[in-house]
């Protein structure tokens, strides 16, 4: 049987909240609670949720030692880190008494999820096919779905946007994308007039195929033993969310280890401003009853 990691560490900043993100309510319920109760209605045996350690008693009130809708779902609680890699690993340490909790086993090839909060309306058969593909060979296991933008890369913010050049002319003296300073034709969009606050402007180097790429979401999934390996590879990197692995599988990744990918859901939506709750709260309320 599965076991999850549920990332609640994070702050509500974005979303314009003064309390922990996953504490915010969706449609009269906390994003925690529609996590977790999501992991449980996929068959997960038990949860560790990582919290900031001063809302550890918040949290404790919202997931009292078990998910709320599955009493036989074991919650094990413990304060995050400094960033979310070192919440994570906070996450795996006590994940083998959230195990035996739940009478589970936890052996090299167990499957291990690691879950956001914030994306708290993910479908329970994503989180089988993610659990299903570890349990048929795979290392590492990633959901997600194809890009559809066009996507740019842009310079560094370190990065000078120096004179227009077409061909071999300079034009000296150019604003962005060719037009002579103090023209008000052809702005770029959304900049500000004379006199305004004048946009950041970066160059774009760069237009990678989408036809290769994916957006990835969570549950991401793991044996434990590579996980467990990942994570200890890349332990320096976690003390600080500038170095900081931005998902756990680029720590397996990392290790030149294979991961794999199955299909996402437009559902598993990550809550990260008011937007985006906006969103989550119509998707709710055109849920089937």
């Amino acid at each position: 049987m599965a076991l999850a990691v549920l990332t609640a560490a994070g702050s509500g900043n974005r979303l314009g909240c003064e309390g922990p993100k996953a504490l915010v309510e969706l449609a009269g319920r906390t994003l925690l609670e529609r996590a977790a109760e999501g992991l449980a209605d996929a068959g997960v045996a038990a949860l560790v949720v990582t919290a900031p350690e001063h809302d550890l008693e918040d949290f404790r009130r919202v997931l009292p030692g078990h998910v709320p809708t599955a009493p036989h779902v074991p919650v094990v609680l413990v304060a995050g880190g400094a960033s979310r890699q070192a919440s994570v690993a906070a996450g795996l340490e006590a994940l083998p008494e959230a195990a035996a909790l739940a009478g589970v086993d936890l052996g090299e090839d167990t499957p291990v999820l690691v879950h956001d909060a914030a994306r708290c309306l993910t479908p329970p058969e994503v989180v089988a096919r993610v659990v299903t593909a570890i349990e048929q060979g795979s290392l590492a296991v990633v959901p997600g779905l194809p890009v559809t933008d066009t996507l740019k890369e842009v310079a560094p913010e370190s990065s000078q946007v120096g004179p227009a050049v077409l061909g071999h002319e300079t034009l000296a003296g150019a604003r962005p994308g060719g037009t002579p300073a103090g023209s008000t034709e052809a702005r770029l969009p959304g900049e500000a007039c004379d006199g305004d606050t004048h946009p950041e402007v970066r160059r774009v180097v760069g237009t990678p195929d989408r036809s290769h790429l994916w957006a990835v979401q969570t549950p991401q999934g793991f044996r434990w033993s590579v996980l467990l390996r990942a994570h200890e590879h890349g332990r320096d990197l976690a003390a600080s969310e500038s170095t900081a692995a931005t998902d756990d599988a680029a720590l397996v990744e990392a290790l030149g280890l294979p991961v794999d990918m199955v299909r996402g859901d437009v559902l598993a939506l990550k809550v990260t401003t008011r937007t985006d709750l906006l969103l989550a709260e119509l998707l709710v309320a055109r849920r089937p009853t």
